[in-house]
């Protein structure tokens, strides 16, 4: 099954009964993040507020909120094996979108913007936010003056006036920044559209690490199964989803900026400090469908949204990084849902004296992943599994031997266990918490054996199961 807009997947997920809907009045103030927070905790459904303070717009929060929701819209069980598979075969066969002449998108236009009105259903996510945030799960999409290769990420954009938008980049070297310095050399303000509430392949495309000059729209349609349409843009000759509830048109100057935004409740689960001298976004022309829904996300502490998307893309970048690199042996890897990247268990079948060591090395120099604590694990341990990691911890480390620190390596500049003049640095940390079988060699001893009962035996236990008197 695929979704060609986010409509068909709500409705999707209302069928499979992962879609709720809010139909009492709620305060964007502070009730709407409340009830984010409240929910993602509890592993709810996707929400629905049909009555955001005074707007007529719905706000959707949490489309693809937990690994079910991303297997369903997939098409896939929602464990990493599937979903890596699918990711593989997709960058194998992308499509190439097609171009329509009109599409939803352009329903209506705006005779006014005014970004704290409908359709602009806007909350205070977090009660110390600067101001109020689109909710970053939105595609923000730029051109490459140079290649006219279309890029579309997802960035936090503070509203900071009736038609002006913050831009923050966190990391001048995202796409969309590469992209802005080119325009700042032509000395001309960079064509800019945002894509609120689009079908979940767009999301994910968004978010994943899609190799520079490779077009996000293609990798989208090969998730899908067909192409996605686009349609061309009223202000500039950039293309816009057609299935897009919503579209804002307008540019960066590259000569101007903002005197401050922030700060916003980032993705560590901190507050973010407040930025100065800022880019932002002139806002030229808005678009919108016929009731159209605003679709929008909690940041913060997992578990959230964006953070379980995180979770698969960046393990799927560095599984495919280790893969690549020829270290022999790895099994499974996992890029830690609640470390939003920082932590890394890869489980491996040890062959060789220096082969954990081996595995570290890369996992540390994996391009385009910041990780500062790697674990690796025996095949018996499932990385998935924090329970079975700590497990392994306790009875395989011995902090002298297993553990080495290396100092000033890179890190996340959100990272709030550095000080602020040290943001972007970090020691890292390596554990080899496998079976020390050489060190038990050298005494002539033998690691002890496990007390499970082998896996023929469970799996005897198991086919009898409902015999045992239990329901499942």
């Amino acid at each position: 099954m695929s979704f060609y807009d986010l409509r068909e997947f709500l409705k999707f997920l209302d069928s499979q009964g992962e879609l709720h809907r809010i139909e009492t009045k709620v305060d964007p103030e502070w009730e709407v993040g409340a009830i984010c927070r409240e929910n993602f905790d509890r592993g709810g459904p996707t929400l629905q507020f049909n009555h955001v303070g005074s707007h007529q717009t719905p706000l959707v929060v949490g489309v693809l909120g937990k690994s079910k929701l991303y297997g369903l819209a997939l098409g896939v069980q929602p464990i990493f094996k599937e979903i890596y598979a699918k990711w593989q075969e997709v960058f194998k066969n992308p499509i190439k979108p097609i171009l329509l002449k009109t599409g939803p998108c352009k329903e209506i236009t705006l005779e006014e913007i005014n970004l704290y009105e409908d359709p602009f259903p806007v909350p205070r996510w977090h009660v110390l936010d600067g101001g109020l945030y689109l909710g970053t799960f939105h595609l923000v999409i730029s051109k490459d003056p140079e290649t006219n290769w279309i890029n579309s990420g997802m960035y936090r954009n503070q509203i900071l006036t009736k038609d002006r938008l913050g831009i923050h980049l966190v990391n001048p070297g995202q796409h969309l920044g590469k992209n802005l310095e080119k325009w700042k050399r032509l000395k001309k303000p960079m064509p800019v559209a945002i894509a609120i509430g689009v079908n979940p392949y767009l999301s994910l495309v968004a978010v994943t690490k899609i190799p520079e000059g490779v077009d996000e729209y293609d990798i989208a349609g090969g998730l899908r199964g067909s192409p996605i349409e686009v349609v061309k843009a009223e202000t500039s000759d950039l293309v816009v989803p057609a299935c897009a509830e919503i579209i804002l048109e307008g540019e960066i100057p590259v000569d101007d900026y903002h005197p401050q935004e922030g700060p916003f409740g980032e993705t560590p689960g901190y507050m973010g400090e407040v930025c100065s001298h800022i880019n932002y976004i002139q806002v030229k022309k808005v678009t919108h469908r016929k009731n159209p829904i605003f679709q929008g996300t909690y940041e913060g502490k997992p578990p959230n949204e964006s953070a379980l998307v995180m979770l698969y893309t960046r393990t799927i970048l560095l599984y495919n990084h280790l893969l690549r690199s020829g270290v022999r042996g790895v099994k499974d890897v996992c890029v830690t849902y609640a470390s939003r990247g920082l932590h890394t268990v890869v489980s491996i079948q040890k062959q060789y004296p220096g082969h954990v060591k081996d595995v570290m090395d890369h996992v540390l120099g994996c391009p385009g992943l910041i990780c500062k604590h790697c674990v690796v694990v025996d095949e018996d341990i499932d990385p998935w599994d924090a329970f079975q990691v700590e497990w392994a911890i306790a009875t395989r480390v011995q902090a002298d031997r297993d553990i080495e620190i290396i100092k000033n390596g890179t890190s996340f500049k959100l990272d709030v266990s550095q000080v602020p003049s040290r943001r972007g640095w970090s020691s890292w940390l390596r554990m080899d918490a496998t079976k020390p079988l050489e060190k038990y060699e050298r005494e002539g001893a033998s690691f002890p054996p496990s007390s499970e009962p082998p896996e023929e035996l469970l799996t005897k236990v198991r086919a009898r199961w409902k015999d045992y008197g239990f329901k499942g």
